[in-house]
């Protein structure tokens, strides 16, 4: 029997979907200042200091987002490996996006950031009103783009922004009601 991680809110087959800590400020801000992770975002490494990053850290676990949630992604032996959030919420139309960051190198190409996908939407689609989850991925990234598709997620289109191309992604909640190929596994949910 698996016992139940502080602040948990979903389980996977490999991982567990938890609550962001003060503890992940380290591995959060090594993440964000690793240049080739960055790049998989389109983005620049973070540059501050870790002080600074901690700072805005503790700031969003004290006032989180109605619009924004992001949860750690811890394997079974309770590493913390990455993150998942949904953002841009928007209840009214029933819809968020999605985006994910496998940190710890070693657990890349292994399946923990398909689960960590698959465990995420099943939670919301069943345990809030969201009917629509989308994202964006860089149109070179195939290991994401996978991912992605194994979670059940379909190409719907795609896009240029600040210089690159990215590949969209969507699922839908009745493909998931359906049975839509991808989303089988094991979950355990947590309120």
């Amino acid at each position: 029997m698996t016992s139940v991680v502080k602040g948990e809110v979903v389980r996977g087959a490999k991982v567990v979907l938890r609550e962001k800590r003060p503890s992940d400020a380290a591995a959060d801000y090594a993440w964000r200042s690793d240049a080739e992770l960055a790049r998989f975002d389109a983005a620049r490494p973070f540059s501050a200091s870790f002080d600074d990053f901690r700072a805005l850290h503790e700031e969003e676990l004290a006032h989180p987002s109605p619009s924004r949630r992001s949860l750690a992604i811890e394997d079974h032996a309770a590493r913390h490996i990455g993150n998942v959030m949904h953002y841009n919420i928007d209840y009214a139309h029933g819809e968020a996006e999605l985006g994910i960051t496998i940190g710890v190198r070693e657990y890349w190409g292994q399946g923990y950031g398909t689960d960590a996908v698959r465990a995420l939407v099943r939670h919301l689609f069943t345990k809030t009103a969201l009917r629509r989850v989308y994202l964006k991925t860089l149109d070179w990234n195939e290991r994401a783009r996978r991912c992605f598709e194994k979670a059940g997620f379909a190409v719907y289109g795609a896009t240029r922004r600040g210089g690159h191309d990215f590949t969209l992604m969507e699922l839908r909640r009745e493909w998931l009601m359906a049975g839509r190929e991808g989303m089988e596994g094991e979950e355990t949910a947590q309120a």
